[in-house]
Formats: structure tokens, C-alpha cells, sequence
């Protein structure tokens, strides 16, 4: 079964507060678009991240999940070191 991730990345120009940009990892999951992952890039911290994985899941869509969430983790910290 094929799916298709997304990495949405919106880094301000200006931080709001402490709050200098968000990261959102999307997927299709059951023929719906669906957020997998949320960071929101603070000013001086490490990011704060929330996950949203559904719990009922086929095989091929736990590996998808996976390689999705690993190229999330990967956006983050690339964008965490230009903090």
C-alpha cells in the first residue's frame, strides 16, 4: 500500500514570543490526510513536539509511520541547530 508523507515547515520571520516557527508531519492514513507530528521551534529551547499516530495501523502503514516520523526528526533538529 502506497502512502504519502508531508513535512509542512513555517518559520517566521520574527519570533512570536518564544515561538519561532512550527514543523507538522502529515500522512495518508485511510484515504484521509492526517497529522502524525507537531514541533513548535521556541526561541533559546529545544523544541516541543507532540505526536498523534493512530493506534490501529496495517504493517505497511507502521513502516511508513516510522520512515515519516524519522524525516520529521530529521527537519526538527536541522532546524533546532539554526536556533
Amino acid at each position: 500500500m502506497a502512502t504519502t508523507a508531508e513535512i509542512e515547515v513555517i518559520v517566521f520571520e520574527q519570533p512570536t514570543g518564544n515561538v519561532r516557527g512550527m514543523v507538522n508531519a502529515f500522512m495518508q492514513i485511510k484515504g484521509k490526510q492526517k497529522r502524525i507530528a507537531h514541533a513548535t521551534l521556541l526561541v533559546d529551547e529545544q523544541p516541543s513536539v507532540s505526536l498523534e499516530v493512530p493506534r490501529n495501523l496495517p504493517l505497511d502503514q507502521i513502516e511508513a509511520v516510522a520512515e515519516s516520523l524519522n524525516a520529521f526528526v530529521a527537519k526538527v533538529r536541522e532546524l533546532a541547530k539554526t536556533n
